[in-house]
């Protein structure tokens, strides 16, 4: 690191308690748990399915306590997961591996800017086609219907569908949190957007400084969850063969990044706690498994990756 910078960088935000804690579960908590942490789960591509549903940032606990609700029949256990953050869980899970016997769907925009699509038989950017600017997210209804549309289309492929809930912004019945919607407008148009210092902050760097209370976050989390759930629900019923729903990481509501007396919130990367780790792993088959056939993957051409990243910073992933 450059010294210079290093020290303007103290200098401007040395007495921000904010950006301290970021600053040590960077440097030195996410390099402590890659050091001494074993994982103890396998890639999820070599996990027993037809048809993997990935609930985006969903802790097991809120899964453990929604599902029951929505009818969802099958059997449920905890899975660790590999990292704490999509794209180190895109990285440990696929890496630069070819999956030619998968069709990859997703609405969060990572999996096309950090993996290749020729990776894959095929990826489908929800993100980019099926994007609703009203709520600045693909919604899981959206994600619902491409899904099914997809599996009609490819019915001899393992499939991957990657919703963006629970993950912010909440667009259930209960919201926090939600950003200003000029300067989505401006970033969704290609204009200049507002500098990170003046953007609003998401509902868990409010929770962190005291702007909302767990709560209030706890209960639009969930909220979120409860809106995908009934269209997961649906796709358990629709495609055939053996369907497992996960997560690729959770969210942390101000819990220690033990053994560091640190708290946490959201889900940086690094950092393998419970509240980030532990996601669901819950099975049901429907009817006969597929037969899966691997095949060239389809000629696409490539993603706009400024789309992309303008994408992922209104789901506040980047800045």
């Amino acid at each position: 690191m450059d010294l210079r910078y290093a020290l303007s960088e103290i200098r401007k935000n040395g007495s921000n308690v904010h950006w301290w804690r970021q600053r040590l579960l960077t440097n030195v908590v996410s390099k402590y748990f890659k050091t001494y942490r074993e994982a103890d789960s396998p890639p999820i591509h070599e996990c027993d399915w037809d048809t993997l549903i990935i609930l985006d940032a969903c802790r097991y606990d809120l899964f453990e306590e929604c599902y029951p609700e929505f009818d969802l029949s099958g059997t449920l256990s905890k899975r660790t997961s590999l990292e704490s953050g999509t794209p180190g869980f895109l990285r440990e899970n696929f890496g630069d591996e070819d999956f030619h016997d998968v069709v990859y769907v997703t609405g969060n925009a990572y999996v096309s800017t950090l993996l290749s699509s020729n990776q894959f038989h095929d990826v489908i950017p929800a993100w980019k086609d099926n994007w609703d600017d009203d709520v600045q997210t693909v919604t899981p209804e959206a994600m619902g219907e491409v899904a099914k549309r997809v599996a009609e289309e490819y019915p001899d492929k393992r499939l991957i569908f990657h919703f963006v809930q629970p993950h912010e912004p909440f667009i259930g019945e209960k919201r926090v949190g939600i950003r200003e919607q000029s300067a989505i407008r401006q970033q969704a148009l290609g204009k200049e957007a507002p500098a990170h210092a003046k953007r609003k902050p998401t509902a868990f760097e409010q929770l962190d400084r005291g702007k909302l209370t767990k709560q209030a976050v706890w209960d639009a989390y969930r909220s979120n969850l409860e809106r995908a759930l009934p269209v997961v629900s649906d796709l358990l019923t629709e495609i055939d063969g053996k369907t497992v729903v996960t997560a690729d990481h959770g969210n942390s509501f101000g819990e220690f990044a033990k053994p560091f007396p640190i708290r946490v919130y959201g889900h940086p990367l690094g950092i393998y706690i419970p509240s980030l780790t532990e996601v669901p792993y819950f099975e049901y088959q429907n009817g006969e498994r597929r037969d899966i056939t691997a095949e060239r993957p389809k000629s696409r051409v490539s993603e706009d990756m400024e789309v992309a990243n303008e994408r992922l910073r209104m789901l506040g992933y980047a800045e």
